[in-house]
């Protein structure tokens, strides 16, 4: 792992309090639904809902949709809570600033703002999924509130730290799939699958990821998952981060056990030093080795 290469672009997190983003962590969920909308409408349906997942692009510091075929998305600008609309040369045609507007208001943009600049229609309208989705007032359609700027700045970090440390930990491994994040968690990972030497036909998962936050942990935590899960007894002591074994088995890390002292330096190594070793123990636990 090249963990000094990705250090440089290492974005300092802990600014603040993991708990304390919480409010903006559930809006950007649920703007989330939005950008996965577009997928939903516009993109073929795959076996694994994969049309609905988004990607992280670090110019824009937004997550974007898959592209149509004819190279149209649309994007989630973390740091100001803003919808944009990328051409096919992915340069921004539009956006769509969400502070004081609802989700109808949003996917009634959608609606507009498709057939307006590429000239086709959607066969389906942009319509939310019926996912299990964190309670918010914006979900019921109360308007958005970017009143905590620094909060949906930090999310931005965390998201554009995750998508680097997960590229450098997951570049050499080639069952990786591409980083994406999934909207009904909203986390970001890649997930490798490898045969099982002593399961014949059976499949072992390692995740290697980032949640800003869940039921299990209020604050963010990078996170290496591993299936079938190990038996407790064997997990061995991590020098950095914990295991959680409460539903789910996975090594995690998170914010309040990262460094928030501004050395961003030791923030990356930290991190990389947490993937590097979990992901080691999680292939040793399958017996098996991505190639």
């Amino acid at each position: 792992m090249h963990a000094k290469s990705s250090s440089t672009l290492w974005q300092t997190i802990g600014t603040v309090p993991g708990t304390d983003l919480v409010d903006a962590k559930v809006q950007l969920h649920w703007a989330a639904q939005i950008v996965s909308a577009f997928g939903n409408a516009l993109l073929q349906p795959q076996p694994d809902d994969s049309q609905s997942n988004l990607g992280w692009v670090n110019s824009f510091g937004a997550l974007s949709s898959q592209p149509t075929s004819d190279g149209w998305s649309v994007g989630l600008r973390l740091k100001d809570l803003t919808l944009l609309f990328l051409t096919p040369q992915n340069t921004i045609q539009t956006e769509f600033g969400l502070h004081g507007k609802t989700l109808q208001q949003a996917l009634e943009w959608l609606t507009i703002t498709y057939p307006k600049f590429s000239g086709e229609h959607s066969l389906k309208p942009f319509a939310l999924r019926e996912y299990n989705m964190p309670p918010h007032p914006v979900g019921e359609n109360a308007p958005f509130q970017l009143n905590h700027e620094t909060a949906f700045q930090e999310l931005h970090h965390w998201y554009s730290n995750a998508d680097q440390v997960i590229r450098t930990a997951s570049e050499k491994w080639k069952e990786a799939s591409p980083i994406r994040c999934w909207p009904h968690y909203f986390d970001i990972a890649t997930l490798v699958s490898l045969p099982l030497p002593q399961k014949s036909e059976s499949t072992g998962t390692v995740g290697c990821g980032m949640s800003p936050g869940d039921a299990s942990y209020a604050e963010p935590y990078f996170y290496v998952t591993i299936w079938p899960y190990p038996e407790k007894e064997t997990l061995p002591d991590l020098t950095v981060g914990k295991w959680h074994t409460d539903g789910f088995v996975a090594a995690v890390l998170t914010a309040s056990d990262l460094p928030s002292n501004g050395k961003t330096q030791t923030q990356a190594e930290r991190v990389h030093q947490f993937l590097k070793k979990s992901s080691e123990f999680a292939f040793d636990a399958l017996g098996a080795s991505p190639s």
